[in-house]
This record gives structure tokens, sequence and C-alpha cells, in this order.
């Protein structure tokens, strides 16, 4: 498994009571992975911080799935 893909995953299962091993990047962050609103803020806090990066708040209400916060993350670093 991809490294950035496995933080994403630890960071998310640091704010919703999942099994990591369960979480794949089809994963649906709010039906799969029980995210809520304020759930969503956080774990997009603890990624800028890892990444050093600034999520737009209109990015974070698109994201659906891990995969789109992962694409998010890639897209945002080689910028």
């Amino acid at each position: 498994m991809d490294k950035k893909l496995e933080a994403i995953i630890a960071i998310i299962s640091d704010f919703v009571d999942v099994d990591p091993a369960e979480v794949t990047v089809d994963s649906k962050l709010r039906s799969d992975l029980g995210l809520n609103s304020f759930d969503f803020v956080n774990i997009a806090v603890e990624v800028e911080r890892e990444y050093n990066i600034k999520i737009p708040d209109t990015d974070i209400s698109q994201l659906k799935t891990v995969g789109d916060l992962l694409a998010l993350v890639d897209n945002m670093q080689t910028v």
C-alpha cells in the first residue's frame, strides 16, 4: 500500500472508529466511514499539517472517497 494512503487512513482512523485494514481508496467518507462535518474539518487540519498544504473549504466539501482525498493531496503537493 502507498505510504501516503496509509498515512491518510491512519489520520481518518484517529477520528472515527474504523479498522484501518478495512479502509480502501474506494471507501466512501460519509456512508462507509461515517464521517460528519466536524470529522471532515479535523481530518483536513491533520492532513494539512502532515503534508504542509492548505486545503480550501470548497475542496473539502467535494470529497466523496478516501481516493478523492489522496488525489487532492497529490494535486496540492505538485502545485
